[in-house]
């Protein structure tokens, strides 16, 4: 059992059940027309997943937990809606088919690992499809209220610039904000938000 499977396996969800308030502000502000092909990455529990497919969407949620996303089938099931799961290691994962979009809510990888899902990302995207990326910056190191204790597994605005710098950038920053998500997101974080564009042509 990895050491996601051990914090889902405890009793309730870990991060809440209701959607990141970034991405549920950024689907709102992109408008995004149902229904479109929609990867999560990291999706954990199923939050983040679920919500979009109530909006109608058809969500493939990826995690390397199984006891995460068999509580994300049941969140899906609780909600009346249908998600496609699929237990996998991000380290080599390879995007089958094209996404209109793909979300990444903290999901924290090795810096070269996230290198290469962030190309992977770019090659899957179809034109004119959507990025939607929050994750503990770097200076969340000075705070104690979530996210990983390891510089290397947090993203910084500049990271993400570069490895997406054939997109559009629709919004871009490094911000403090009050995070409140289930008993490990608790308080004032340091995050980096990202939100992006890949080109018609």
């Amino acid at each position: 059992m990895n050491r996601w499977d051990e914090r889902y396996s405890q009793n309730g969800y870990a991060y809440g059940t209701e959607p990141n308030q970034f991405l549920v502000e950024q689907v709102n502000a992109l408008n995004l027309a149902a229904p479109l092909n929609i990867l999560s990455l990291g999706e954990g529990e199923g939050r983040n997943a679920v919500y979009l497919a109530t909006l109608g969407h058809h969500v493939h949620a990826v995690d390397g937990s199984s006891v995460g996303m068999a509580k994300a089938h049941k969140l899906a099931e609780q909600n009346r809606v249908s998600l496609q799961t699929q237990v996998a290691d991000l380290t080599h994962y390879t995007i089958n088919s094209p996404c209109d979009a793909v979300i990444m809510i903290f999901c924290h990888l090795p810096s070269d690992v996230r290198h290469a899902i962030h190309q992977k990302i770019m090659d899957a995207l179809v034109p004119g499809g959507v990025l939607i990326y929050q994750a503990y910056s770097t200076r969340q190191l000075n705070y104690q209220t979530g996210g990983p204790r390891e510089a290397d597994l947090l993203v910084n605005l500049d990271e993400l610039e570069q490895c997406f710098s054939n997109m559009n950038v629709l919004h871009g920053c490094m911000s403090e904000k009050e995070i409140y998500e289930g008993k490990y997101h608790t308080g004032l974080a340091a995050v980096t938000e990202f939100v992006a564009r890949k080109p018609f042509e």
